[in-house]
């Protein structure tokens, strides 16, 4: 299960594709909206929604055993990398709450769509991350560019801010500070738990 190197295991590479697949779904779904073919929307949007589940269930896997298999391979000691792996958690927490209302409000394509496109920006903090510090204010309104992009067309063609964005936003901001928020022994007690039965 844990076959491959400490710098390019099997899990990354899947958990890539996976993720890959899902913004190439989200704007192969955008487009056939555009098109105005709102039914075939809704087929593929019932097989997307159980491929969201399939992006969180890969993101938990390689949010344990990614780090596994570093300190398997002693690039570092086992408490940093159950924090590691707690901080990856930590925003896939929040890939999967909007997720999950994306899959409430369905019936709502407004609210569908908002919970999509901040399910979809949650995402985004670790990618942002191999090319930004991440303790950087870039980084931050990087990770929030497509939430800040959906409050500033509320403000340009509303004339008001919807909730969907300010919330998101709100919990990536959180997120952005999961570090010191993270910090308590707790958390690395539970990160070494996560990561002992794979080293």
């Amino acid at each position: 299960m844990l076959a491959g190197t400490a710098d390019r295991p099997w899990i990354v590479h899947l958990h890539a594709a996976v993720f890959v697949g899902w913004v190439l779904l989200l704007v192969a779904q955008a487009a056939v909206v555009a098109a105005g073919r709102v039914r075939l929307h809704r087929q593929i949007g019932t097989g997307g929604m159980l491929y969201g589940v399939c992006v969180f269930l890969v993101g938990v896997l390689v949010s344990i055993l990614a780090p596994a298999l570093r300190v398997r391979a002693g690039n570092f000691p086992i408490e940093v990398g159950g924090m590691v792996a707690i901080y990856s958690l930590a925003d896939l927490l929040l890939f999967g709450t909007f997720l999950a209302f994306a899959f409430a409000y369905r019936g709502r394509s407004e609210i569908h769509k908002q919970w999509i496109i901040a399910a979809t920006a949650a995402l985004g903090g670790a990618a942002v991350g191999r090319v930004m510090r991440t303790d950087s204010l870039e980084y931050l309104l990087t990770w929030l560019a497509p939430v800040l992009a959906m409050i500033a067309i509320d403000l340009a063609t509303r004339r008001r801010l919807r909730p969907v964005p300010l919330i998101g936003g709100a919990l990536i901001v959180v997120s952005f500070f999961k570090v010191p928020l993270l910090a308590a022994p707790v958390w690395r007690d539970v990160g070494r738990a996560l990561l002992r039965p794979f080293v």
